[in-house]
């Protein structure tokens, strides 16, 4: 049996951490082979209206948003490579579900099901890295994730529609179908794995109800005053963020038009300035400063946003490029940083817990955050609106860097 709490000198030695990695790899390259399909098949396939349309990212996010925190809870109650290797073989059946759905009607509840059984991965993941790597490493493993994560991010969509393009849209759920029964197969390797906080109470013990193991994962968050500011912190600028996130298309078609690939482009410049980020972190053991880190990300990213939105019409294109570049290494600083940050400062036992509490706002972030961007840019324009988020993310920064020790505390 191999105990979580101890590991290899070497992280690729670390049985766990590289079945684990590889697995998330794997199916995280799956999941965006899979959204480019489904999104094909709802605009192109199916010719779904633009109600029907709007539903698909928002089955993904409500799942989060309603049950994260619960997913949380059974996350540090259960076995944990279990759980990962159940939720993998509930989304493969679902995937191949999704293959023979004719139609949006079917398919949306089929995603819905299907992000349910997502949710309740993620905590498991994360409480399992952070009782499988010891700490002096933990910054390593946060950011190879990240940067797995920004790879399938750019690349996944790219391979899928060329696949496609050559072969089918379906040949992509098919991919994605079996990424998950891999992932799990890659995951039953691990073998037995003892897991703190899992033992079995004495007869004069009571193991609490989940309403108290919820309570106790508020409680902690509370109680660690780094953890619960640097989150409210990070929820702010993420929030900013996600107001015009989803609105470049719409800016690059009105200051370059005539230029549809440019989008693409962009995407991947910012996934490249995210991969950097990740590259250099991987080669620090420990971020000394979370106020430095946070704050610094958020104002290359205002300075990104609002350098988007001073762009003319006729303006040069490497001006874009470099927006962009900046964006994802302040994007990649933040969440990175946040991703590592959660890690480190949250007790083995509460992980999944803490994982499912932020997890669940930040998803409301994402459905709440381009509401109210869509309303400013119907309002103001959407270069305007770029500056004012630019704007409202480089005070963020500066606020957060002037105010350092009294949101972080005297040890930053």
């Amino acid at each position: 049996m191999e105990k979580t709490g101890t590991a290899p000198r070497s992280l690729w030695k670390n049985k766990i951490f590289t079945r684990m990695f590889v697995s998330y790899s794997i199916s995280s390259f799956g999941d965006w082979f899979d959204m480019t399909a489904l999104m094909i098949l709802f605009s192109y396939t199916w010719h779904a209206n633009s109600f029907l349309v709007a539903l698909v990212p928002i089955s993904y996010a409500v799942p989060s948003i309603a049950l994260g925190q619960l997913a949380g809870v059974y996350a540090d109650r259960w076995k944990k490579i279990q759980l990962m290797i159940n939720t993998d073989l509930i989304r493969a059946v679902l995937t191949v579900a999704l293959i023979f759905t004719g139609n949006p009607y079917w398919a949306l509840p089929i995603m819905f099901l299907r992000a349910t059984a997502s949710v309740f991965n993620t905590p498991a993941q994360q409480a399992l890295l952070r009782t499988s790597v010891p700490e002096e490493q933990l910054m390593k493993a946060s950011a190879m994730i990240g940067m797995v994560m920004q790879i399938s991010k750019v690349a996944g969509p790219l391979l899928g529609s060329i696949l496609i393009a050559l072969v089918s849209i379906k040949l992509c759920l098919v991919i994605n179908a079996i990424s998950f029964f891999i992932s799990a197969v890659l995951l039953m390797t691990v073998g037995k794995v003892s897991e703190e906080g899992l033992s079995t109470p004495t007869p004069t013990e009571t193991k609490p109800s989940l309403l108290q193991s919820w309570q106790e994962g508020w409680k902690t968050l509370f109680t660690i005053r780094m953890l619960y500011m640097s989150f409210a912190f990070y929820l702010v600028g993420f929030f900013t963020l996600q107001m015009v996130d989803s609105q470049f298309g719409i800016l690059l078609r009105e200051v370059v038009p005539g230029s549809e690939t440019l989008l693409g482009y962009v995407i991947s410049t910012v996934g490249f300035g995210m991969f950097t980020v990740g590259g250099i972190l991987t080669g620090i053991k420990n971020i000394k400063s979370y106020g430095w880190t946070l704050s610094l990300g958020c104002l290359l990213t205002g300075l990104s946003f609002g350098g988007f939105g001073m762009f003319e019409l006729g303006g040069p294109i490497l001006w874009i490029y470099l927006c962009a570049f900046l964006g994802g290494l302040g994007v990649g600083l933040t969440i990175i940083g946040f991703s590592f940050l959660r890690q480190k400062e949250t007790p083995p036992e509460m992980m999944g817990r803490i994982t499912g509490i932020t997890n669940s706002l930040t998803s409301a972030v994402v459905i709440i955050g381009p509401m109210v961007g869509g309303v400013m840019i119907g309002a103001l324009g959407v270069s305007t609106a770029f500056q004012i988020t630019g704007l409202v993310m480089l005070c963020v920064g500066v606020l957060g860097v002037l105010f350092k020790r009294l949101i972080w505390g005297s040890a930053q």
